[in-house]
């Protein structure tokens, strides 16, 4: 068990691209993919013109460990980071993305992905990337942060709302619908 440590946030760099690749799949639910995936989702990580691109995400690091990451960008940015990130994702994705809502738009910040390895939960990680999403919301100028939260995770929800969000309406991604929090 650990205890105790400094919680520190970076920026991520394209080095960081396997990290993220492993905890946007995390972050997704998909506990199982092979290698040959993790790879292709780091390539895709390592480009500049992606959804999951180092350029939007930030690490957590936990006494100096890489313990947790956000993913999160201008929305206004999402449509062509969507339309080159998914057709390379298909196997997670499918091909009807074209006809779902977008997860985000112009005028919002959008928190995509975060997760927290699961050794270094209930530390405060998860709120210290919420806190810095809600900070480069604000360096940009972008006056709403949003997210798509799945209804039945409880966890999720009192993190987002114990940070300020709220219910403001659903979006359907992927065929699920979702509720969407935003802040303030």
């Amino acid at each position: 068990m650990i205890k105790g440590g400094s919680i520190t946030l970076r920026r991520a760099t394209a080095d960081d691209a396997r990290f993220i690749a492993e905890n946007v799949l995390r972050a997704l639910h998909i506990d199982e993919a092979d290698e040959g995936h993790i790879e292709h989702l780091a390539d895709i990580c390592r480009r500049e013109d992606t959804l999951y691109s180092w350029c939007n995400a930030t690490v957590a690091l936990y006494d100096g460990v890489p313990a947790g990451l956000m993913v999160a960008y201008d929305g206004a940015r999402y449509r062509m980071m969507r339309d080159v990130t998914f057709p390379m994702i298909r196997m997670y994705v499918g091909d009807d993305y074209q006809s779902m809502d977008d997860e985000a738009c112009a005028g919002e910040f959008y928190l995509d992905s975060l997760a927290v390895l699961e050794e270094y939960r209930c530390k405060g990680i998860a709120s210290a990337l919420i806190q810095e999403m809600l900070r480069l919301k604000n360096k940009a100028g972008i006056p709403l942060a949003t997210i798509a939260v799945d209804p039945g995770n409880d966890t999720a929800y009192r993190l987002y709302t114990g940070n300020g969000f709220h219910h403001d309406g659903q979006v359907t991604v992927f065929n699920t619908t979702y509720d969407r929090l935003v802040f303030p």
